[in-house]
């Protein structure tokens, strides 16, 4: 188990150098829910943040960013694992999972940047899907104090009810729901695996959204999702697919460690082929 702790430890390195896209205009704090495994009793959390530009709008963890500027901090100057985590432990910032950043109109309009941790950093582009939504005009709420009105789509394998607000009429939301006439400000989904809820919207107009520079792995989405599979089932087997050889580990008594046959609870549901 240590020989994987020091694997995840090395590959989770990153340096603070990234590529600035444009001006950060409004910024949206959502509370997130959500489920790691499947059959799971317990959900997660994270505080998750949806950046938005005049052309652009990134949407990543807050708690996994604020950590690895923490990581990046300390090694860029010479210090060692062990100080990281001794710093991590003090900084307030929970360890979330949640690596993953999604680009929406980016590198151009109409297309999505995608981009995700699985040991090693990978990316993938595709097309700005607009969900098809279906607006509920008559039902109302409050949330983060503006009045909401409510949506359904099916979009990716999952059923999402969300509320959005035509006080902000910018056609965005978390994760990679778009295309309604307001600012989405809360959505879950009908399995309950995932929740986003608005907790704070501030207008910014000096920091930037940026994108590390990272020495990306380009694949797909399918493929993305068959290596997180793998990686959760099987985390030697797929060091090993990467071209790292390594033992299984050991656990208290010395003996070979197992690996539970778990299944992670993957955002798009859709059935595909291992």
């Amino acid at each position: 188990m240590k020989l994987i702790y020091c694997i995840l430890l090395f590959f989770f390195v990153s340096y603070i150098e990234a590529q600035e896209i444009e001006n950060v205009q409004l910024r949206v704090h959502y509370a997130t829910k959500f489920k790691r495994w499947e059959n799971s009793k317990n959900m997660s959390s994270d505080e998750q943040v949806l950046d938005i530009g005049k052309n652009v709008s990134k949407f990543y963890s807050l708690w996994e960013t604020r950590n690895e500027e923490i990581r990046d901090s300390i090694l860029a100057r010479g210090g060692t694992y062990q100080e990281v985590q001794n710093v991590l432990g003090k900084a307030g910032y929970p360890r979330s999972y949640e690596y993953y950043a999604v680009y929406k109109n980016y590198p151009e309009k109409g297309r999505i940047t995608y981009t995700d941790k699985e040991f090693k950093d990978y990316m993938y582009l595709e097309e700005l899907e607009k969900p098809q939504w279906q607006i509920f005009t008559e039902e109302k709420a409050l949330i983060a104090d503006y009045q909401c009105q409510k949506a359904q789509t099916d979009f990716r394998g999952r059923t999402w009810t969300v509320w959005f607000t035509m006080d902000i009429p910018i056609g965005d939301g978390p994760w990679k729901l778009c295309a309604l006439p307001g600012l989405i400000l809360k959505a879950e989904d009908s399995r309950g695996d995932f929740l986003f809820k608005c907790i704070e919207i501030k207008y910014m107009d000096r920091e930037n959204i940026s994108i590390p520079k990272h020495k990306y792995l380009k694949c797909d989405r399918e493929t993305l999702k068959r290596l997180k599979i793998k990686s959760a089932q099987d985390p030697v087997g797929y060091l090993r697919q990467l071209g790292y050889e390594s033992g299984g580990g050991m656990d208290a008594n010395g003996r070979p460690l197992k690996y539970d046959e778990k299944m992670p609870v993957l955002l798009e549901y859709e059935s595909f082929s291992l």
